[in-house]
């Protein structure tokens, strides 16, 4: 036997020993977590690449949607070609994804999708059938519409479901990956300080072995750090606890224009757009992220230059072991394409509802004007061509409502230029629409008239600029304007092309709507005049009865009264005449006016002086009061008529009281009358619709009118491109007001009925 162990010998062999079983924990549980962190590693860049296919799969569906699209609008062989090239693509990436996808749900998903792209090739197919067979092309759209639509919005949900699962499955595979990375740090280093208590030489047996576990752990990280860098089409950032930029990939600098070293450290409110930060948007998201674990939401946000795209994005929160959060996982693609194709269907929608809803010109072309903004653009402008060829505006719409009025004002009193090449006229011409992305300070000064007109424009502030003319057939119509007033957002070429077949469908829409409306007002002005005329033709027949019955040689008096009032319906009768000749002419565009110079102040002292008899005799007293030298060119005839019907209505619905005339001027280069009588005034409901043709203002039966007179007085102001409104308290009397413009017009101009009064007008 040898020699026993001294007790020296026992301890050290004893603490060697425990050396060496530290030692073979301490590698053997690097090991282990270390395996473990390269699976997760692996398994990362095995979910990115499902990412990535499963977009590939989306592509090839949308490419093979837009060509379908192509083919069924324009029957190019082309597209046919186009079609079966991206079905293939999509077949092919749908093989690469099937052996991938083995567990559920993403294998049902799959599923689904191919069943649903297999729907839509049928329904295609069947397109493609009815196109070989001459079938119409309004058929064929409304075929495209009912059989192909169906199967592709299903096939868009299918890839939608799809997409959201393997991202989401991406996303937990990015927190387990962090989670394993924060348990391998912490473990290595207690090992590390283990070695260190125990020995010197455990310390350096550890050094040689971590040595080549940290070249694999770079080597891991670096494959990680390539994964995250090749995914192009997503910007993948980590935040830290306070909404910091921690981690930034390629994929966010495409998106986004930032490079890494601009945006790590800096708060994620960079992203969002002001309005939204200054409503709390980005805390309130990382909220809801911490509260639900993950958040799924989509939004505007805005790149380097200050452009907006619209994003979806999926937030998950980084907890620790103890549940505390220790940052968050963004993933954000650009989905604008894709809101501004689902965009375009919705208003496709609303706008047939529109044109079947309205059958009236005018609630359509407003209602039009409406759809635009804010969806579309900042300001919407629609200008109507009059019979005779005049471009008339006919609707204006602003994303900020109290800048209407002014808009409208503006709009009046700068019509388009005909001769200038790219202006309006030239969209009439040519039936060609005009686009200018960026509209620069050098452009806006071309194309302003004079200094105000230029202040007009920049108090707008015309960004991004799209005229689309409304055809129907060979036949234009009109001109539909779209303006951008924020320098980040810009109309597109893609605007453009949607605008044009949107323009389209409304030109054909208010063309049956005009026929329409002509067949009513013909019958409705054959039955108003019929009964308006009625009327005073038989008090006058009664009245010429009552006088062949009357001996004249001794009720003379009497006599003299009936002859009276016998020519008072005989101006009565005068008066609905020319109001229906008006009517007439304003219905079907053939009111032409005569201008000349003409002195409002002369022209509203005529009509005082004619008057005054009358006023006299209903007990009123005439006020007036005007500034001389207001000369225009206008009509005197039918501007004779405006004071006229003003001042009959003073007379009429201010018997007993004052009335008061007075002309002065209204800025540099308008001209105001005021027709003011202290009568029983006019309730506000009625105010909205006075000037409507055949509206009566309501008297409890004491005062008889056609319903005329108000909408012949709009409708020659608008004629002289000017403004008419009223204004009226019940009990306090009305204050009519009428604008007119000092400039010259030009020797015709004509109106339109379908002209509406600008806001503000009543």
């Amino acid at each position: 036997m040898g020699r026993p162990w001294t007790f020296s010998q026992r301890v050290g062999a004893g603490f060697i020993a425990s050396l060496l079983v530290a030692l073979a924990l301490a590698v053997t549980s690097a090991v282990a977590l270390l395996s473990v962190r390269s699976g997760h590693k692996a398994s990362l860049l095995e979910l990115s690449m499902d990412l990535l296919e499963v977009e590939r799969l989306r592509r090839a569906f949308s490419d093979k949607v837009s060509s379908e699209r192509g083919y069924a609008l324009s029957g190019d062989a082309l597209f046919a070609e186009e079609m079966v090239a991206s079905r293939e693509r999509f077949i092919a990436t749908y093989e690469r994804l099937k052996p991938r996808l083995g567990t559920e749900p993403s294998a049902s998903l799959l599923e689904s999708v191919m069943r649903a792209e297999q729907e839509h090739e049928q329904a295609v197919r069947e397109l493609v059938v009815a196109h070989a067979s001459q079938v119409p092309r309004a058929r064929l759209e409304a075929l495209f519409e009912e059989r192909v639509g169906d199967t592709r919005l299903r096939a868009y949900e299918s890839l939608q479901q799809l997409s959201a699962s393997v991202e989401e499955r991406l996303a937990l595979g990015i927190q387990a990956a962090v989670g394993v990375d924060e348990r391998v740090l912490v473990l290595t280093l207690v090992a590390a300080s283990l070695g260190l208590a125990l020995a010197g030489v455990l310390a350096w047996v550890l050094l040689r072995r971590l040595r080549p576990l940290r070249a694999e752990a770079e080597a891991s990280t670096k494959r990680f750090q390539l994964l995250v860098e090749g995914v192009q089409d997503y910007a993948l950032l980590l935040l830290d606890e306070r909404g910091r930029v921690a981690s930034w990939n390629p994929g966010a600098t495409r998106i986004t224009g930032y490079q890494a070293a601009e945006v790590v450290g800096e708060s994620v409110d960079r992203f969002y757009p002001p309005d939204e930060v200054a409503l709390g948007l980005p805390e309130k998201d990382l909220a809801r992220a911490r509260r639900d674990g993950r958040l799924r939401t989509e939004g505007w946000r805005t790149r380097k230059d200050g452009t907006h795209f619209f994003a979806e994005a999926l937030i998950n929160t980084l907890l620790d072991d103890d549940g505390e959060v220790r940052g968050y996982a963004a993933v954000t693609r650009d989905i604008t394409e894709r809101q501004r194709a689902e965009r375009t269907q919705r208003l496709f929608a609303e706008a047939g509802r529109v044109f079947q809803q309205y059958l009236d010109p005018d609630l359509m072309v407003a209602e039009l004007a409406r759809m635009m903004v804010p969806e579309v653009a900042d300001v919407c402008l629609l200008y109507m061509l009059t019979p005779s060829g005049q471009l008339r505006p006919r609707a204006v719409k602003h994303v900020v409502a109290q800048k209407e009025p002014s808009l409208w004002e503006a709009v009046r009193r700068y019509q388009p230029p005909p001769d200038v090449p790219q202006g309006l006229w030239q969209v009439v011409r040519t039936g060609r629409s005009q686009w200018v992305p960026d509209v620069s300070p050098e452009m806006l000064t071309q194309g302003a008239q004079d200094a105000e007109h230029l202040r007009l424009m920049e108090q707008v502030g015309v960004r991004s600029y799209l005229a689309v003319p409304l055809r129907a057939g060979e036949r234009t119509q009109g001109v539909l304007v779209l303006l951008m007033s924020l320098p980040e957002r810009r109309l597109t070429l893609s605007d453009q092309v949607f605008m044009e077949e949107l323009a389209g469908r409304a030109a054909l829409a208010l063309d049956n709507a005009r026929l329409l409306r002509e067949a009513r007002e013909a019958v409705e002005l054959i039955g108003v005049a019929a009964h308006d005329l009625g009327n005073p033709l038989n008090t006058l027949q009664l009245l010429l009865r009552r006088l062949l019955r009357t001996d004249q040689s001794v009720e003379r008096e009497k006599v003299r009264d009936g002859l009276g009032t016998a020519l008072k319906q005989t101006q009565r009768l005068g008066q609905l005449l020319l109001n229906l000749l008006d009517l007439s002419r304003l219905s079907s565009g053939r009111l032409v006016l005569d201008v000349a110079p003409v002195d409002l102040a002369d022209l509203a002292h005529e009509v005082v002086e004619r008057f005054a008899a009358h006023a006299a005799e209903v007990g009123s007293k005439f006020v007036f009061d005007a500034e001389l030298g207001l000369v225009g060119q206008w009509d005197r005839l039918r501007l004779d008529r405006v004071v006229t019907n003003l001042v009959s209505n003073a007379l009429k619905f201010g018997a007993g009281h004052p009335v008061v005339v007075r002309v002065e001027r209204a800025g540099l280069a308008r001209a105001r009358l005021v027709v003011r009588d202290f009568g029983e005034g006019i309730a506000l409901e009625s105010q909205r619709r006075i000037f409507d043709r055949f509206e009566r203002v309501p008297s409890a039966g004491r005062h008889a009118g056609f319903g005329l007179g108000l909408y012949i007085v709009r409708q020659l102001v608008d004629a002289h491109a000017g403004s008419v409104h009223v204004d009226s308290t019940p009990g306090e009397g009305s204050t009519f007001t009428v604008e007119l413009p000092l400039m010259e017009l030009g020797a015709e101009l004509e109106d339109d009925a379908m002209e509406p009064a600008p806001p503000g007008a009543t």
